[in-house]
């Protein structure tokens, strides 16, 4: 298992996109569940289990903050700024 928090403008939307659609067979190439899963709902239900997931991604901000606290120590998370950050931003 690896748990990590991204941080930045949209970083909830765009780690969605990267992850891709939350139904595996549906996820675009390119994206994690797209290249690295297959699972579809007909599966699962003939076989009579869960959709099985690869990845799991926040699906808001509030909800991302919720799961920052239940997976992390305040002490474990780490702020930095980019060499370039006051220029671009």
């Amino acid at each position: 298992v690896i748990a990590l928090v991204v941080e930045g403008i949209r970083a909830v939307k765009i780690v969605r996109k990267m992850v891709g659609d939350t139904i595996p067979a549906n996820a675009l190439p390119g994206t994690i569940r797209g290249d690295f899963s297959n699972c579809s709902a007909d599966f699962s239900n003939a076989i009579k289990h869960s959709l099985r997931n690869l990845v799991h991604a926040s699906g808001n901000l509030e909800e991302a903050k919720n799961e920052c606290m239940a997976w992390f120590e305040p002490s474990e998370l780490v702020n930095y700024k980019r060499a370039d950050e006051e220029i671009m931003y």
